[in-house]
């Protein structure tokens, strides 16, 4: 798996790392009641699948998980977790949670808040 761009790193450490020493040196600014971290930052451009599994099958664990409504990214992760598991297909949370990111990109899904923060953001069909 290839390293996030340099920009894309340094991104990544301002959202976690610095707010979150801004946080821990000044809590009365937190407006929630934990942290909301990123889960994963991994793009489907940078997911190699293996042999056991396609982008096609892959697309079709994540649609029999998801629904109309509005749910937890963490949700439908782990639901398409366990029936990548059922289906051995071997793949990870951060690469269903990069498909779906994709997804959501392409118009074919739809998703609110950052979908890196898998408990912090909601995906759900399109009407």
């Amino acid at each position: 798996m290839r390293m996030p761009p340099l920009s894309a790193a340094l991104a990544i450490k301002l959202n976690s790392e610095l707010l979150q020493a801004i946080f821990d040196r000044f809590p009365d600014s937190i407006t929630f009641k934990e942290f909301p971290e990123i889960s994963s930052s991994l793009r489907w451009e940078q997911v190699q699948l293996p042999p056991s599994a396609s982008e096609s099958r892959v697309d079709r664990v994540i649609l029999s998980v998801i629904a109309p409504q509005w749910r937890k990214m963490a949700l439908i992760v782990g639901q398409a977790v366990e029936r990548g598991e059922e289906l051995a297909l071997g793949i990870t949370g951060e690469m269903f949670a990069a498909r779906i990111q994709a997804l959501v990109g392409a118009g074919r899904l739809e998703g609110q808040g950052d979908l890196r923060r898998w408990r912090h953001s909601e995906v759900r069909l399109k009407p």
